[in-house]
């Protein structure tokens, strides 16, 4: 096989998602993790001379932050949770609403401000909901 259809390390690290220019939401609810993982990941750019970009975009979110508590409620859909969908093929989708500077929606951590994540808002296990490619029911909701 050619060197070019061949990975070099397998031991390399994965790069995480970096946001150039996430704008800082009005209401930059986060969740308690999220704020803590954010503060950590900025005292380590800054003691290493790290990424001037992220550093700033991590000052600018951090200086407006708010952590939120779980709903007293924790059978309905809020920021911090967990929620698994079961789609019309049987398919289980999760999804976890979390602050801006947190979302990663390949990983399925939604902004609460998404459009998805306002639509599960306010919901309850058994509730149907539309997704992307379909419908759906909540099966669980969780929250740490």
């Amino acid at each position: 096989m050619s060197k070019a259809f061949t990975k070099e390390n397998d031991d390399v690290p994965e790069v995480p998602v970096r946001r150039r220019g996430l704008p800082v939401p009005e209401l930059n609810l986060v969740t308690p993790a999220g704020l803590a993982a954010a503060r950590a990941e900025l005292e380590q750019l800054t003691r290493t001379d790290g990424d001037a970009d992220r550093i700033r975009e991590l000052a600018e979110h951090l200086s407006t932050a708010q952590a939120a508590d779980p709903p007293v409620d924790r059978g309905e859909v809020a920021l911090g949770a967990r929620v698994t969908i079961e789609d019309e093929q049987g398919e289980l989708h999760v999804y976890s609403l979390v602050g801006a500077i947190e979302a990663d929606p390949k990983r399925g951590r939604l902004s609460w401000q998404s459009p998805l994540a306002q639509a599960l808002w306010g919901m309850r296990v058994g509730d149907g909901v539309t997704l992307p490619r379909g419908d759906g029911e909540i099966v669980t909701i969780e929250y740490p």
